[in-house]
C-alpha cells in the first residue's frame, strides 16, 4: 500500500478558498502528523463517511444505513 503524500495549494485566494468556522475548529484540532492514515476505497455515492465508519469497523451487521 502507498501512502499518501499531501500537497497543500502554494496560493490562498480568500475569494476562492472561503475558510468555514467548523473547519477552522476541526483544523486546530487536527494533528500535522497524517502519515500514519489509509486511504479507504469505498462507493462514491456522496456517503463516504457513512461507508468509511462500516469498512473500518469490520462488521457485516452493521449496515452504513443505521449509522445515518
Amino acid at each position: 500500500m502507498v501512502s499518501y503524500e499531501f500537497r497543500p495549494n502554494q496560493v490562498f485566494d480568500p475569494k476562492k478558498h472561503i475558510l468555514g468556522v467548523i473547519a477552522m475548529q476541526y483544523l486546530e484540532q487536527a494533528t500535522g502528523d497524517v502519515h500514519h492514515l489509509v486511504p479507504a476505497d469505498v462507493i462514491a455515492d456522496g456517503n463516504y463517511l457513512y461507508h468509511s465508519i462500516v469498512l473500518l469497523m469490520n462488521n457485516p451487521v452493521v449496515t452504513w444505513g443505521e449509522l445515518r
